[in-house]
């Protein structure tokens, strides 16, 4: 296979587009912690959509230009899985009450599935008009 015909894969722009989201998601749940005296209900049906629904843009930006469109989308929410694992992580050791089992709550592992699934959709969107 030539080197012209590899898909176009980039890793910087998924992972400015990741930490972008992953600030957006941050604010609102930064924001009910202060708020409220148990957030919990309230993120739980916060968050996976609101995961969805900026993946969809962050993989649209990261598929632009590209030969493979879907996979630096798909890229983008992977990107955003991992900077949610280091930050959970980087807490756990920072944060002396930080609780580990509520960063891996069925909610949020939902949401996790939803970044790629928005990325992946985002990365289509570009796909299905570079076909027109």
């Amino acid at each position: 296979m030539a080197e012209q015909d590899l898909p176009r894969i980039r890793w910087g722009r998924p992972l400015v587009a990741a930490l972008l989201v992953e600030v957006g998601l941050v604010i609102p749940t930064m924001a009910l912690f202060a708020t409220m005296e148990d957030p919990t209900q309230a993120l739980n049906w916060l968050i996976p959509p609101l995961a969805l629904i900026l993946f969809i843009p962050a993989g649209y930006w990261c598929g632009k230009g590209t030969s493979a469109p879907v996979l630096n989308g798909l890229i983008a929410g992977l990107w955003g899985i991992a900077l949610y694992v280091a930050l959970t992580l980087y807490m756990q050791g920072a944060v002396a009450d930080f609780d580990f089992e509520s960063s891996v709550r069925p909610a949020y592992l939902l949401a996790h599935g939803l970044k790629v699934v928005g990325g992946v959709i985002g990365g289509m969107l570009v796909a299905r008009r570079q076909a027109t």
